[in-house]
């Protein structure tokens, strides 16, 4: 969506078309690029990996995805020299799926794999468009969302 603005700028006349800062996305870039060895499939063509299409999740499980994220590569960075079985785990995709978080990989070990499923089920319980935990519910009406009652009225106010 493209914004103008009109203006002056001393005698002259000008416009000014720009395109607004999308916060969600802003966000997503800070998460890819602060993870760059667990994203680094972010850029390969979709016949290749699904991480073409970015964070296909919400705003408000970001700072879950970060946390986790930063979790799993801590544990890679200090376990990895003592354990050569410890390899670089990359994300091939992650997404909401029934209303839940899903963060598919290509290979873990046991001890990130309970990250992820630890992380997967705490998304059960945290709205993905603004991250409360208050009064955050799964509803199912042909989709299942995980959202709080105040962005479970927004979106049915778009509609």
């Amino acid at each position: 969506m493209r914004k103008i603005i009109a203006g002056k700028k001393g005698d002259k006349n000008i416009l000014q078309v720009f395109t607004p800062l999308d916060s969600r996305k802003i966000s997503e870039e800070r998460i890819l690029k602060k993870y760059k060895k667990i994203f680094r499939q972010k850029g390969l063509p979709m016949t290749q990996t699904a991480m073409c299409w970015g964070l296909d999740i919400g705003e408000g499980w970001h700072s879950l995805v970060d946390m986790l994220c930063g979790c799993i590569q801590s544990y890679i960075d200090h376990n990895k020299k003592y354990n050569p079985k410890i390899t670089q785990v990359e994300a091939v995709q992650v997404k909401e799926k029934y209303g839940g978080l899903r963060f598919y990989t290509n290979g873990e070990c046991e001890m990130i794999h309970g990250m992820i499923w630890l992380a997967e089920y705490m998304s059960n319980f945290i709205c993905e468009d603004c991250g409360t935990t208050k009064e955050v519910i799964q509803n199912d009406n042909g989709w299942i969302t995980t959202l709080c009652k105040e962005c479970r009225k927004k979106r049915q106010d778009k509609k």
